[in-house]
């Protein structure tokens, strides 16, 4: 089994993201270029198979999936690779399994927009606490939290509901917003790290400052305080250069006033941490120059624009 855990991570954390990134041929268009969306393709399809995998196995799915359904989960990423299975056709039949396509996606489109203004009428009791703690605008409605648990349950629904957060969205509302360029910035690449995945300020400064300009990891981590697209733009995803909890809210490690909530957030997602509060497992993968897609291309321009206007 870890065999075959290892063969499936590397398929579609690694090659096929490359391969979308390469615009290969093997395919006439490519959809997605997450790992975490061909994740959700293909076991939407493989494990899931009239419904969506998260109602068929439990997460993470790689911790979860029986011998059989790995199989079928690499077996369908190889016949994608190959060309012999259409990607297009696969995300298509994810979506219409969420309900994500036609009418449905109208309603709910218009449910999160009402949501949306009715959360943004909210105030918060602290000036300190970000919208994590407000209903999600993908979420129901839901009546104001009495009792620390609710606000726990709050918490849970709003990381469950961004697992399946189309990210292109998010990179627009980034890009259409009034934030600061190094905030727009460093706010789109937290959309590259999937869930179930961590990486670190230190990562994130360094590759700023490599691509782009000088920064450090203080700078990029002010950047993401009070993350007003939270946490459908995950900054809880983001540690310390040492493994630890890092910052969540505006207080740092393990004593902070939120770092319960950030655990919550990251358990949930299958993120660990070992006995001395240090996380398991390797980190996200280098990050991309997100300017070599045409997604963030696209986005590149509507950024300058919309700084040009600042």
């Amino acid at each position: 089994m870890s065999r075959l855990e290892e063969q499936w991570r590397q398929i579609y954390a690694v090659e096929l993201p490359a391969l979308a990134k390469a615009r290969d041929t093997s395919q006439k268009h490519w959809p997605v270029y997450l790992d975490h969306c061909f994740a959700r393709i293909i076991l939407d399809n493989a494990v899931g198979i009239d419904r969506p995998w998260t109602e068929a196995i439990k997460s993470p799915a790689i911790k979860n999936m029986t011998e059989d359904q790995l199989r079928a989960a690499i077996e369908l990423a190889q016949s994608i690779i190959s060309g012999t299975k259409d990607l297009d056709v696969l995300n298509q039949r994810s979506l219409d399994l969420r309900g994500k396509t036609g009418s449905n996606k109208k309603k709910r489109k218009a449910a999160a927009s009402e949501e949306l203004r009715a959360t943004k009428s909210k105030r918060t009791e602290s000036g300190n606490i970000s919208t994590y703690f407000l209903p999600s605008p993908q979420s129901p409605e839901k009546n104001t939290l009495a009792t620390a648990a609710k606000a726990d349950a709050s918490v849970t629904d709003a990381a469950h509901a961004a697992t399946e957060i189309d990210m292109d969205v998010q990179l627009k509302r980034i890009a259409g917003s009034k934030l600061t360029a190094f905030r727009k910035q460093t706010l789109s690449m937290l959309c590259q790290v999937p869930r179930g995945r961590y990486s670190t300020y230190q990562a994130m400064s360094d590759f700023i400052t490599k691509s782009s300009h000088k920064t450090c990891a203080r700078a990029v981590g002010n950047a993401m305080r009070n993350n007003p697209f939270a946490p459908e733009v995950p900054c809880h995803r983001i540690l310390a250069a040492d493994g630890t909890l890092g910052g969540f809210s505006g207080h740092w490690g393990e004593d902070g006033k939120f770092a319960k909530e950030k655990h919550k957030l990251l358990d949930d997602e299958g993120v660990r941490f070992d006995s001395r509060g240090k996380v398991k497992g390797p980190p996200f993968p280098p990050w991309h120059d997100m300017h070599d897609t045409h997604v963030m291309q696209g986005l590149h321009s509507t950024m300058t624009r919309a700084n040009n206007h600042e």
